[in-house]
């Protein structure tokens, strides 16, 4: 009787020791630790300060270069920077344009109040329009500067004669819109077909 009472005293004392023991490991395993906090998305001026270049204004030439690198970057970004480029070649090539608006932003926001009815998707998807990419948003906007500043010398490129730089349309390669027909293709960048439109 004595051997199974001191037996049940020592089962006692162990889970005394044992229980406060598990509750300390269990809290500094690594499952129990907090999630580590995601960066919270940021517009683009505050994403070029951040990066420590000039912010892109929303006056006159800025506000260009804002439109042009940001159909760029929410319609390309993920693409190689052949196709980031291409991108925004159709936008300079409607604003060159006499079928399309006479400015960037007007080009880039064209039909932007009509669900799904736009050339460049993000301007009329229902979607915050906002950077959450910010390194990759400034080697855009670097890009959309050298487009911007891209005149007559550029002419006289080599890639400036192929015909993927005159295009005025392009679209994911997993869509098959109707108007694609009636277009003549002129490259296949990345996730995106080109083309040039034959009024143009």
């Amino acid at each position: 009787m004595a051997v199974v009472r001191l037996t049940k005293l020592c089962a006692v004392a162990m889970m005394l020791v044992l229980v406060p023991l598990t509750s300390s490991v269990q809290a500094t395993m690594p499952h129990a630790a907090p999630p580590i906090p995601v960066p919270k998305p940021v517009d683009a001026a505050t994403a070029e300060r951040m990066q420590g270049i000039e912010p892109v204004s929303e006056a006159g030439q800025g506000h260009e270069l804002l439109c042009l690198a940001q159909a760029i970057y929410f319609e390309a970004r993920s693409e190689p920077v052949r196709g980031q480029r291409a991108v925004g070649q159709v936008v300079l090539n409607r604003v060159a344009s006499p079928h399309y608006p006479d400015t960037i932003c007007d080009v880039v926001h064209e039909n932007a109040h009509l669900p799904n009815r736009c050339q460049f998707s993000f301007a009329c998807d229902g979607e915050p329009d906002t950077i959450t990419e910010q390194a990759r948003w400034r080697e855009i906007v670097w890009l959309a500067r050298g487009l911007l500043a891209c005149k007559t010398d550029c002419n006289d490129e080599p890639a400036a004669k192929e015909p993927l730089w005159t295009s005025t349309h392009y679209h994911a390669d997993y869509v098959s819109p109707h108007w694609a027909k009636a277009l003549w293709p002129t490259g296949h960048v990345g996730h995106h077909f080109f083309y040039h439109e034959r009024m143009a």
